[in-house]
């Protein structure tokens, strides 16, 4: 019997055995670990949790007290001092048909929990599928815009030399209109010089001839 007792107590659980042995939802037992870490071990708390048998007597001592309407501030402070000082210790381990429960629960989520795992994997594997189809999508999408962006620069780079080109004429242009420009203007400073000059010439002999006629008379 009391070999019975210390199997009991040592024995952990996982998870899952402990939602399967109270018939919660898995989200439900994750709210009743957080909102009373302080009436459980660490081993509970921790990631992943195993669950004492002390730990089990506590959530079911928590599930009895939920249901009559307790709130979780009263839950914790009535449950806090029977866990730190038990009356009866033996009272907070699972019987061996508790224990055997668990353990039978254990064996009858086995098959769905591996069709569970096995469902997980052919889903990942459809997933690695699916992302290795898009990005070869996305890498064929990225040479093919290599590609474009490689046309539009040759056509580009033709364009600036068209337009360097043009460039180029239109000041060789300018430069030949320029020196024409300026050779005309010099031919009319020229021109005008030599109007000038001959102007001067003409008054010079006009002045000459008034004098020789002054002379006569």
């Amino acid at each position: 019997m009391n070999n019975d007792r210390a199997n009991a107590q040592e024995t952990s659980y996982t998870f899952t055995e402990v939602a399967y042995h109270f018939q919660v939802a898995p989200e439900l037992l994750r709210s009743w670990v957080r909102r009373f870490a302080q009436l459980l071990s660490p081993t509970a708390r921790a990631d992943p949790p195993r669950f004492t048998s002390a730990d089990v007597a506590a959530l079911s001592l928590v599930q009895k007290l939920l249901e009559q309407g307790l709130q979780d501030e009263q839950i914790n402070a009535q449950l806090t001092p029977k866990r730190i000082v038990p009356d009866d210790p033996a009272a907070l381990a699972l019987s061996t048909d508790q224990a055997r429960q668990l353990v039978e629960g254990k064996a009858a989520l086995l098959p769905q929990a591996l069709g569970d795992i096995l469902s997980a994997i052919a889903n990942s594997q459809q997933t690695v599928l699916n992302s290795q189809s898009t990005m070869r999508e996305l890498i064929g999408v990225v040479v093919q815009d290599n590609f474009n962006l490689k046309e539009e620069n040759r056509k580009l780079r033709e364009r600036m030399l068209e337009l360097e080109r043009a460039l180029a004429e239109y000041q060789r242009r300018e430069e030949t209109r320029k020196e024409r420009l300026e050779s005309r203007l010099r031919a009319l400073e020229n021109t005008v010089a030599a109007q000038q000059q001959q102007i001067a010439q003409l008054i010079q002999l006009q002045r000459q001839n008034q004098q020789k006629k002054r002379g006569w008379w």
